[in-house]
């Protein structure tokens, strides 16, 4: 199936490896990166391909080693990137809350992996950037909490699309150095889209 609709993404995929299994109590705690790294796999990104119409210019303001922007690109959506820090891709270097940020012209999505303990800060600074999609990947979690609750209840939440498998997720720091594989998740992971215009209730999904 991905052949058929996306022929020059298959072989920017890695190959698909059975999930290992984990066992919690014994998994030693590692403390977070300091800027909240954690890095998708391409199979992420083209997962939501399958199921959103992303029209471009589009950017990743926290496009890390650029996994989003590659795998747009593969699919003939033209897409920008930049992240706070130089992480090897050809981005530019630049704090998306940083008041003075400007938005690259003509981009009408803000598709990225945010930092959590940031990205409800994320998401509202992309809105107000007047796009007309944003598409953040995000701990199914992002879904709780009461004040987090009255703030979607003010629109443009549209979807939400539930990877029905965990992700994984793993720091890139040490994706980087090899020192971790990206293979087996331990947290429910989901794409949150918003629309700009979008009033009515949100609706849910399941990835494969």
């Amino acid at each position: 199936m991905t052949g058929l609709l996306f022929p020059d993404l298959v072989p920017m995929l890695p190959p698909e490896r059975p999930a290992p299994r984990y066992d919690l109590r014994k998994e030693p705690r590692r403390p977070r990166h300091r800027d909240d790294w954690y890095c998708e796999r391409p199979q992420a990104v083209l997962k939501l391909l399958f199921v959103e119409l992303i029209k471009g210019p589009a950017l990743d303001p926290c496009c890390g080693r650029g996994n989003i922007p590659k795998m747009l690109r593969g699919a003939g959506i033209q897409c920008l990137g930049s992240d706070i820090r130089d992480r090897g891709f050809e981005g530019v270097v630049a704090d998306f809350l940083d008041p003075g940020f400007r938005l690259p012209a003509g981009v009408r999505t803000i598709m990225y992996n945010p930092p959590f303990r940031n990205a409800q800060a994320f998401v509202q600074r992309a809105l107000g950037l007047g796009v007309d999609k944003v598409c953040a990947l995000l701990p199914l979690t992002f879904l709780e909490g009461g004040k987090r609750y009255r703030w979607y209840m003010e629109g443009g939440l549209v979807r939400v699309w539930v990877f029905s498998s965990r992700e994984s997720m793993p720091p890139g720091d040490l994706l980087e150095a090899g020192e971790i594989e990206p293979e087996g998740g331990k947290k429910a992971f989901a794409w949150f889209v918003w629309e700009r215009g979008w009033r009515g209730p949100w609706q849910g999904g399941w990835l494969p």
